[in-house]
């Protein structure tokens, strides 16, 4: 490749090209007409001699190698920044743009405290968040995001992330103040002839703490856990609750809060159905291990969960 053919802004371009998918999309976030960013498109086909984008049922997809420049190019514009940057970073005045990715239940409780303190101290930086629930760690890889917050564990090899613990994660019941178990202690016997809603996130399709009950024989002859609602979010899990019979197995922290906001209970899981504690973790990729900027921003992260005391 002749490499006085290479203009960066066509990088730039690119790198937004294979997140939006979308040309019209591109010129929105960039500011640019979209015939513009047609003839970009047009010169980077050139360039990788490969169309990158192509159309599908439901708009356009990536090509292989699109794939492949993708999941490289966010490093690679990333390793440019910091070789144009150097070493120094003054919060003050910084204009970064930083990304997390995490879901409802943390980021609700996490990332409040964190975005008040950056406020202060980084009025400038732009913060973005995306709780769209999907493969974790994909977006620290291809550089699409710069910290997740998760209590899942990588499926691959630790030598690409370093992580820190953040808090444990345990689960509550959740359901209506009018509920016949509102009042009720709690038993295995009791909650296995009960509707459960789920939070099917990764597309799961049963009942989270449902092996607990098969553990202790309590399936019944059809061997499932009634199960009316599946939602694959979290946003309306507390509404139907309040609103039905339909009993929720949720997050702690996210259930306690939604107690003061809702008409319902929150209720300790029995011990036998109790799941292991996990604990949730920041991860990061090592591309940004030593970089001052991200070095600053996730102590400040670290910080603000522990001023908060979660």
């Amino acid at each position: 490749m002749n490499f006085s053919q290479i203009d960066l802004n066509q990088l730039v371009m690119l790198k937004h090209l294979l997140h939006e998918k979308h040309v019209s999309n591109t010129a929105l976030v960039l500011n640019l007409s979209q015939p513009t960013v047609s003839r970009a498109l047009n010169k980077l086909r050139k360039l990788f001699s490969d169309p990158l984008l192509v159309r599908s049922s439901t708009g356009y997809e990536l090509t292989p190698k699109a794939e492949r420049i993708k999941l490289q190019l966010n490093s690679v514009l990333a390793d440019l920044e910091e070789l144009i940057d150097g070493e120094e970073f003054e919060p003050d005045s910084s204009e970064k743009t930083i990304k997390f990715f995490g879901l409802a239940p943390h980021m609700d409780l996490m990332f409040p405290e964190f975005l008040a303190r950056m406020r202060t101290m980084a009025p400038n930086m732009t913060f973005e968040l995306d709780t769209v629930s999907k493969p974790h760690f994909d977006g620290l890889l291809s550089g699409e995001h710069h910290f997740v917050i998760s209590h899942h564990e990588p499926p691959f090899s630790d030598q690409e992330l370093y992580r820190h613990c953040l808090l444990e994660r345990d689960f509550r019941l959740v359901m209506s103040a009018s509920h016949p178990l509102a009042n009720e202690e709690l038993t295995p016997e009791l909650l296995q002839h009960c509707h459960f809603g789920q939070v099917a996130l990764q597309g799961d399709k049963r009942l989270s703490i449902e092996p607990r009950f098969q553990e202790l024989g309590l399936l019944g002859k059809n061997g499932r856990i009634s199960t009316p609602v599946r939602l694959n979010n979290f946003s309306s899990a507390i509404p139907i609750a309040a609103s039905t019979d339909v009993i929720f197995h949720l997050p702690t922290s996210y259930a306690k809060r939604a107690v003061k906001c809702h008409d319902i209970v929150c209720r300790v899981v029995p011990k036998a159905l109790q799941h292991p504690s996990k604990d949730v973790y920041l991860y990061w990729h090592k591309r940004y291990h030593q970089d001052p900027a991200f070095i600053w921003i996730r102590n400040q992260y670290i910080e603000s969960i522990k001023n908060k005391g979660c």
